[in-house]
């Protein structure tokens, strides 16, 4: 969505993690400030829900459970814009072979650097957090 007057509600932001608790957690918060948002939990979920959602931003979690990888999503989604998350130490080689990454977050995630990045991405205005 295109405009100076963007807000947060504008935004949808799909969060795939294996870890449900994750999911919906940082789902509950990006709904607190705002967001629209949806949960998947691997790669075939997150495929299909991102085709029937069509969110602005993926937050893929690298290592999904069952050998499957949050780079397979990256892959079958190339226009899909994407921010990696994990909880291992993040390839950043690898990241940037993705066209589609604004980058990659270490987990756990710190809601206020993902917001600041999610506005700056968006050029959403910034809110003060105290």
């Amino acid at each position: 969505m295109a405009g100076k007057n963007k807000k947060a509600s504008d935004i949808k932001i799909g969060i795939v993690d294996d870890h449900v608790q994750t999911a919906v957690s940082l789902s509950q918060l990006l709904e607190y400030n705002g967001f629209k948002t949806f949960q998947a939990y691997d790669v075939k979920d997150a495929i299909a829900k991102t085709k029937k959602e069509k969110p602005d931003l993926l937050l893929l979690d690298i290592r999904l459970g069952n050998d499957e990888e949050g780079y397979d999503v990256a892959k079958q989604l190339p226009n899909q814009k994407v921010l990696f998350m994990s909880g291992f130490k993040i390839d950043d080689v690898k990241i940037k072979s993705f066209k589609n990454a604004i980058g990659a977050m270490e987990k756990p995630v710190d809601i206020r650097v993902l917001l600041k990045i999610i506005r700056k991405e968006f050029k959403l205005p910034e809110i003060v957090v105290s």
